[in-house]
């Protein structure tokens, strides 16, 4: 993310390989996303749920998906409503995208055609729901149908279940539509499956449509830029390297260090020659909450801010508690780092 950032900046805005580089910012912002959601899912966190336009949403997948499926496998993609405002978490709802897509190409293993579809229903009575979780009411539908294998009666009442899988030993977990209906019921919606041997496969997932429009999204912020000292503490080289490279730009003073006990050693020698102080949790023989703590011994008015990628051991509110400004999870953009550094700067705990 960093480097793709970095490289942006160098590229005029014309150029042709500007638009490249702004697709890797973007699949690495997903694949944070994506990475962040199965930290959520294990832990069994609630995912706040916002309103969302599906179209978008499973055209930028079926893009995804286009290169990353073989090639004997025909895609389609059939949006046929503008009705798709939905309430649900973006990254689950691609999760169960892509889950879905996946597991109808592993159906068709000598080729075949696989069709993503939206389109729109209304059920105006008990009698006419699909499923018995589908209330009465407008519905957006997600639809991911193969030519594949299919499956009988047997395999279908199975298949949601976690670690159940038809494939060999070693092929497959069996977690992937475990997955989907996990997503599916925490979005209080409902998955049905018609399918039969040699006929392919049919998934439809009936998300209720929102009635609420969709607030405009926000407008980009202009990146805020200083002139303070920092002492920026992280042991990977490649990370100091990007975090050098990002707070320059901004037109700020970096020193930087891979080593926590050599970065406490420099900061004692002169606790004033720095303004703010950045630095990762996980490092050897000292943390970075632990490296705060010794550094606000010194000054205690130092602004600090923490980057972590999945740690147990620290939070918002325990590095907080420690006198630590910011904390911030791996990896972050450019404009999150330069907020951060700046709210630090400003604000004092309260």
């Amino acid at each position: 993310m960093g480097n793709a950032e970095l490289a942006g900046d160098d590229i005029p805005k014309d150029n042709p390989a500007s638009a490249n580089i702004n697709e890797i910012k973007k699949a690495t912002m997903r694949a944070r996303d994506l990475v962040r959601e199965i930290l959520t899912f294990s832990r069994r966190s609630e995912k706040e749920q916002k309103l969302i336009h599906l179209a978008p949403l499973v055209q930028e997948t079926f893009g995804f998906l286009r290169s990353s499926l073989p090639a004997m496998v025909e895609m389609n993609l059939n949006v046929r409503t503008k009705d798709d405002t939905v309430k649900g978490d973006l990254s689950q709802v691609q999760q169960v995208v892509m889950n879905l897509a996946m597991n109808a190409a592993q159906a068709m293993p000598h080729g075949g055609k696989l069709t993503i579809s939206l389109s729109k229903a209304e059920f105006g009575s008990r009698e006419d729901v699909p499923a018995p979780e589908v209330e009465p009411g407008t519905y957006v539908i997600l639809s991911v149908s193969d030519t594949g294998t299919g499956m009988d009666k047997p395999t279908r009442d199975r298949i949601f279940e976690p670690f159940f899988t038809t494939k060999e030993q070693g092929a497959g977990t069996g977690l992937g539509l475990s997955v989907v209906y996990g997503i599916v019921k925490s979005h209080h919606v409902a998955v049905t499956v018609d399918s039969a041997p040699g006929e392919g496969s049919t998934f439809r997932v009936f998300l209720p449509m929102a009635e609420a429009p969709i607030e405009a999204e926000p407008q980009p912020m202009e990146t805020p830029c200083g002139a303070e000292r920092v002492l920026f503490v992280d042991d990977e080289d490649v990370i100091v390297r990007v975090g050098e490279g990002i707070l320059s730009r901004l037109g700020y003073c970096v020193t930087s260090d891979t080593d926590p006990e050599s970065a406490y050693k420099l900061f004692s020698e002169k606790p004033d020659a720095f303004d703010i102080v950045i630095t990762d949790q996980t490092m050897p023989r000292v943390t970075g909450t632990a490296l705060a703590q010794k550094l606000l011994a010194l000054r205690p008015d130092l602004p600090i801010v923490l980057l972590t990628g999945y740690s147990e051991s620290v939070n918002q509110e325990s590095a907080k508690s420690a006198g630590i400004r910011e904390f911030l999870m791996k990896p972050l953009s450019k404009q999150e780092l330069a907020e951060a550094v700046r709210r630090a700067l400003v604000r004092k705990l309260s």
